[in-house]
């Protein structure tokens, strides 16, 4: 799809509710009129192709032409994942059944393909299981994915019904480890790593953490927490919801951020690198990484992952953007690119 095309399907599809609210925060932090934000909001979408929530999440209100530069955009994002992965490979993401067979080995998890699993061996597979879930394989975003409890459901009509209505992939539970569970037990929060390829080597350009702050066992709503971590294991950035509110403790739980730990991020880390050298013809991806008392395990790869809140402003306190993390790995090449 061309740039202009995409830009012009991105702004006939803005939330007005949270356009709004983005808007009115934006006033009370600025003291800037409603007019001049508007104004000053269509601006930055023509000339730069920024987003509203671009806008909100770099502070764009309060930056300098320079700073601006170093910041991605909706369309300059666009732009560079039309250079970096090659869209005939990108399938090998999109497909979990795909997926889950190129990346087995990161999985540490079993799993079933009812596209040829025939129904003994669909059986074979939930022996000893209490709790499975059942994927569409194309499904984005947390949707399509249904929590099977095993008890007392006729197999046979599971089988059949979950091919009927398209959920192709079955996979074992991932039981998350004591120290996520210590901040929200309540669903598998899920670590994002995004690695990008340059001369046959991976780079992890940035991190972040979503953890669910309530009871509800769905995670990838506005109501997430959001968090960066070193290799240490330890939160190194301000713990931030998606409008930049600032968390010392869970909401839920009351975990203080500032004592929470998670083993296992620096095998995280090694294990994206590897995964990335894998599927080398896709270059910028973002891999979401549970953890489990055994460590961490791959739950999927994103070959067009969301970039806002990696380089919110409030995130690092900072003002400067995603887009010279990029920059930095690709020297000259960035170059090539029209953004």
């Amino acid at each position: 799809m061309k740039t202009n095309k995409w830009l012009l399907n991105k702004f006939k599809s803005i939330n007005k509710g949270r356009f709004k609210k983005h808007v009115d925060l934006i006033k009370e932090n600025s003291n800037k009129s409603y007019a001049y934000i508007y104004f000053d909001i269509i601006k930055n979408f023509i000339t730069r192709g920024t987003g509203y929530t671009d806008y909100f999440r770099g502070d764009y209100i309060n930056l300098t032409k320079e700073e601006k530069k170093t910041f991605v955009t909706a369309k300059s994002f666009h732009n560079l994942l039309a250079y970096l992965n090659n869209p005939s490979y990108e399938v090998v993401l999109k497909d979990k059944l795909i997926f889950n067979k190129v990346f087995n080995d990161f999985l540490k998890r079993e799993y079933c393909n009812l596209k040829i699993a025939s129904l003994e061996e669909f059986k074979t597979f939930l022996k000893g299981k209490e709790v499975v879930f059942a994927k569409k394989p194309c499904g984005e975003g947390g949707h399509d994915v249904k929590k099977v409890t095993i008890k007392n459901e006729d197999i046979k009509k599971l089988y059949n019904d979950l091919r009927k209505d398209g959920y192709m992939l079955v996979e074992e539970e991932i039981i998350q480890s004591k120290d996520l569970n210590e901040i929200n037990p309540n669903v598998v929060n899920s670590f994002r790593v995004i690695t990008l390829l340059k001369d046959g080597e991976a780079h992890i350009i940035n991190t972040a953490l979503r953890v669910n702050q309530t009871s509800d066992n769905v995670i990838g709503s506005t109501d997430d927490l959001y968090f960066s971590l070193g290799e240490d294991g330890k939160i190194n950035s301000n713990v931030i919801d998606d409008y930049g509110k600032v968390y010392d403790t869970h909401p839920l739980t009351g975990k203080k951020f500032s004592e929470v730990k998670i083993k296992g991020v620096k095998e995280a880390f090694d294990m994206c690198k590897k995964a990335a050298l894998i599927l080398p013809e896709v270059r910028y991806i973002g891999w979401d990484i549970a953890f489990t008392e055994k460590g961490p395990v791959m739950v999927e790869g994103n070959e067009y992952p969301g970039y806002g809140l990696i380089q919110h402003y409030k995130l690092h306190d900072s003002k400067t953007g995603h887009l010279k993390e990029i920059s930095d790995i690709l020297g000259d090449e960035i170059n090539k690119i029209k953004l």
